[in-house]
């Protein structure tokens, strides 16, 4: 992206060096080095190094000494917090999201899609802290998640298309070689006739997922839901025949009441 905006005069390449090094961090790497970002971003030592002490200084990183490795700092944090707050489907949502975790026993989620991911806005499960639980803010891969194939089968042309833009820019591999039209083919046959799209330990070996996209658009973004389960706790053909009724019916629901707080916000 930076290198395809060098001529444009309006592109700030210093931010967007910033912000790629705070994505650099992940739930699997919480902590780096000044050589494993410059490794993960690309980006020169020299220009790490300046940017890792600035974003320091602002509060956005944090470096641990004892361990000579960098940490994201709560200021990133409370970055996403307006955006959380003004998503209404979060709390409109969240009541029944934790009576399907709780029938269930999975992990109830939404997900709205971010170029070749899905990151998740809200989430759930049944009290049990051993089992699979991905936070807020966490980015799932879209070809390999339920809630990726989802969105995909359910999107409109243009934003597949931009999707697949970013799949082959994020990945440097071509369509063909991700299998995209396989894996959108099948999702919209099982959207179509199942009305919701599966994952079998695609994107974690030992977790199944469903997923679905809900009716209402949320400032003209697809939500996706999806429920997570351990197959140690539930087998594929389970969780189709037992859990995909209830998660149709969730967002049922959900959709129901998304329309009813749209009228209350449209009344004089």
């Amino acid at each position: 992206l930076v290198e395809n905006s060098k001529n444009d005069q309006r592109f700030a390449s210093t931010l967007a060096h910033g912000m790629a090094l705070l994505r650099c961090f992940t739930p699997f790497a919480p902590s780096l080095t000044n050589g494993e970002l410059a490794r993960r971003s690309g980006l020169s030592k020299a220009t790490v190094c300046r940017l890792s002490y600035t974003l320091e200084l602002i509060g956005l990183l944090r470096f641990d000494q004892e361990a000579r490795r960098y940490r994201l700092g709560a200021a990133s944090l409370s970055m996403a917090y307006p955006l959380l707050a003004h998503l209404p489907v979060r709390q409109v949502a969240r009541p029944l999201m934790q009576r399907l975790a709780d029938r269930t026993g999975g992990t109830v989620s939404l997900g709205m899609r971010h170029r070749a991911s899905v990151i998740y806005i809200e989430t759930t499960r049944e009290h049990d802290v051993g089992d699979f639980r991905p936070e807020i803010g966490a980015a799932l891969p879209l070809l390999r998640t339920a809630a990726g194939r989802a969105w995909l089968a359910a999107c409109e042309v243009a934003e597949r298309e931009d999707a697949y833009a970013w799949l082959q820019r994020s990945t440097g591999k071509s369509l063909a070689a991700l299998g995209a039209a396989e894996v959108v083919d099948t999702a919209v046959r099982d959207l179509r006739e199942r009305g919701f799209c599966i994952s079998q330990g695609d994107f974690l070996h030992d977790v199944n997922g469903l997923a679905l996209p809900l009716r209402e658009r949320v400032r003209g973004e697809l939500v996706m839901l999806n429920c997570g389960m351990l197959q140690g706790r539930m087998g594929s053909a389970q969780l189709e025949r037992d859990v995909g009724p209830l998660l149709k019916d969730t967002a049922a629901q959900i959709d129901q009441l998304l329309q009813e707080n749209q009228k209350q916000v449209a009344q004089p």
